[in-house]
């Protein structure tokens, strides 16, 4: 693992040496960044983060990138070992039994010529005498109707014979007196009057005029606490070394807030700031507060920047680091817009221009 060295991986090296680990945490975060292919940068990187699972990807890394490496193979099975298998099947999925399908039963068919032959013969015979059966029912009962059709036909011819015709009578015509006039036709929708309005004489109603119904306010419930966007942004409390007064982000509600979190020494993070300055200027008048975290830092090396820098945005003291653990920065800079609701609508990790942050500061601003 010969590797050249250079000032950021020294600079690591003496973070580590003075106890500093969160410093040579985000040290080395940019360095690999830039630096892909450093043995020694993922293998420092392994020592200085907390969660397993990261020190085993980082020590597969260098094993990625110089396989004969022996302590990096060591250090992998100690760290895989001290994990806990996670369980085969999630205790969150409900198995049910499976139901055995029933598989139809295929009736067997006979070929004809398997079938006996003797079987055959006498379903001929059947059907032959209930065809002969069939024609003689057939045969009474046409000749029943034709004599039920003969009997009616006389019974009637008689019976007409023993009716006398009817005789026509005269019809006498009426006549209606010369006098006579119709009737009125009864009134068959009632009439009815207008109720009269309190309208004033004079002034015509606006009929043009919608009517508009006013729904009741429901207040939504607030997202869970969190740092991923769609979460209510942690709040915090830390002093403004503009004023040197505490300053909390719960102060800003209603406004969008960009959290900033920033260092002397990131080369990134000088790259950022005269872009965050001019998004400043330009929607401060319109709500906009930046809120600069400087991690791990003494309050005066902050000041010191910004007058060289000519900062006018608050510029917050995180010396101790809490703030950007709480919020998992892993590298610097990194952004967190947070909307006048106080969610998290975006986070960024890296550097930003002018138009990157114009851009998402449009997004959530009030229109």
């Amino acid at each position: 693992m010969a590797e050249q060295n250079n000032q950021a991986l020294q600079n690591a090296e003496q973070f580590l040496r003075e106890g500093r680990k969160q410093e040579a945490r985000l040290t080395l975060v940019e360095y690999v960044r830039g630096n892909p292919s450093s043995t020694r940068g993922w293998w420092m990187l392994s020592f200085v983060l907390t969660d397993p699972r990261q020190q085993i990807e980082c020590v597969e890394h260098v094993l990625r990138l110089d396989s004969n490496y022996a302590p990096a193979r060591s250090r992998l099975e100690k760290l895989k070992g001290n994990l806990h298998a996670p369980p085969a099947v999630s205790p969150f999925v409900v198995s049910t039994p499976s139901q055995p399908v029933a598989t139809p039963i295929q009736p067997s068919i006979q070929s004809p010529a398997s079938r006996p032959r003797k079987k055959t013969n006498n379903m001929l015979l059947q059907f032959a005498v209930l065809g002969g059966m069939a024609c003689v029912a057939l045969g009474i009962f046409g000749f029943a109707a034709v004599m039920v059709v003969r009997g009616g036909s006389n019974v009637s011819m008689q019976s007409a014979q023993s009716v006398p015709p009817v005789q026509p009578t005269a019809v006498t015509p009426m006549s209606l007196p010369p006098t006579w006039t119709p009737p009125p036709p009864a009134t068959l929708i009632a009439t009815y009057t207008l109720i009269p309005t309190n309208t004033p004489i004079g002034v015509i109603p606006d009929l043009a005029t919608p009517t508009v119904f006013v729904l009741p306010t429901v207040a939504m419930p607030k997202p869970p606490v969190g740092v991923v966007e769609g979460a209510s942004a942690p709040d915090f409390k830390l002093t403004n070394v503009n004023t040197d007064k505490k300053v909390r982000l719960s102060d800003y509600q209603g406004k969008v807030v960009i959290v900033f979190f920033w260092a002397t020494w990131c080369q990134y993070c000088k790259m950022e700031m005269p872009e965050m300055e001019k998004v400043y200027r330009a929607y401060k008048d319109q709500g906009l507060v930046v809120l600069a975290v400087d991690v791990g830092e003494t309050a005066g090396k902050a000041r010191k920047y910004r007058d060289a820098n000519s900062l006018t945005f608050p510029i917050l003291n995180d010396s101790e680091s809490e703030v950007s653990s709480k919020y998992r920065v892993t590298g610097l800079p990194t952004q967190f817009f947070v909307n006048p609701s106080g969610v998290i609508s975006s986070v960024n990790v890296g550097t930003m221009d002018y138009s990157s942050l114009n851009l998402m500061v449009r997004r959530i601003l009030p229109q």
